[in-house]
């Protein structure tokens, strides 16, 4: 799923045990995951792997180009969709 999201803007999933990997081709984005007590910063382009179960939350920090994917075998659940393009 590619995504565009404007500062501020926010795209928030539930991911299963397989895990995510978001993919910032451009833009600055802060990755929080539920029960995880640290956060993350990704620059474009970056690349963050996660096989945290849970919610996972992406906050644009400027305006940012992203594709979120979910490891062999996962899903995406999209919990929430704040005002982000979807292409």
């Amino acid at each position: 799923m590619m995504l565009d999201l404007s500062p501020s803007q926010t795209w928030s999933a539930h991911v299963g045990r397989a895990g995510i990997e978001v993919r910032v081709a451009s833009g600055d984005v802060w990755i929080t995951r539920e029960r995880d007590l640290e956060d993350h910063v990704l620059n474009g382009p970056g690349t963050f792997d996660s096989t945290w179960k849970g919610k996972l939350v992406i906050y644009a920090l400027s305006p940012a180009h992203l594709e979120v994917t979910p490891l062999p075998g996962g899903a995406i659940q999209t919990s929430r969709l704040a005002h982000a393009a979807v292409r």
